[in-house]
């Protein structure tokens, strides 16, 4: 017999340890725990670093659910600073060689990052809310915050 608790042995949970559920929820419920993982995602929209950040920090360890999507709501918010710095400065170079036309290269870029970083947001807020773990693709979301 091991130190685990088996099936037959009373308080046996067979999610995990307890207060987590299936996927990781925290003592309060899936409820809170869709609701939380929801505002990472709308709230990046608005304060880009800042709230998925805070979220991260406040329940990183009350729920692994929470951790999971702030974590990845961050790392989104962070690879398009990074993509639109790169940007960015490729436009500067291109904008010395090419006289300033470099620079109308910066406006297609942008948007097209902009567009893309919101409807991913989006859809991830959609899967957090329905109680998924979605994820998004590694070109908007580099794994840094796990």
């Amino acid at each position: 017999m091991t130190g685990f608790p088996q099936p037959s042995m009373p308080g046996f949970n067979p999610a995990g340890p307890p207060g987590y559920g299936p996927q990781g929820y925290g003592p309060r419920g899936p409820s809170d725990d869709q609701l939380w993982s929801l505002l990472s995602y709308l709230l990046g929209i608005l304060s880009s670093i800042l709230a998925p950040l805070i979220i991260y920090l406040v329940k990183m360890n009350e729920s692994r659910y929470v951790r999971y999507h702030a974590a990845q709501s961050l790392n989104m918010a962070l690879t398009a600073l990074i993509w639109a710095f790169g940007a960015f400065i490729v436009a500067l170079l291109l904008a010395a060689v090419t006289h300033g036309f470099g620079l109308l290269l910066l406006i297609p870029a942008y948007l097209t990052l902009g567009i893309a970083h919101l409807v991913y947001l989006i859809l991830a807020a959609i899967g957090a809310n329905r109680g998924e773990l979605y994820r998004v693709p590694n070109v908007l979301a580099f794994r840094m915050v796990r």
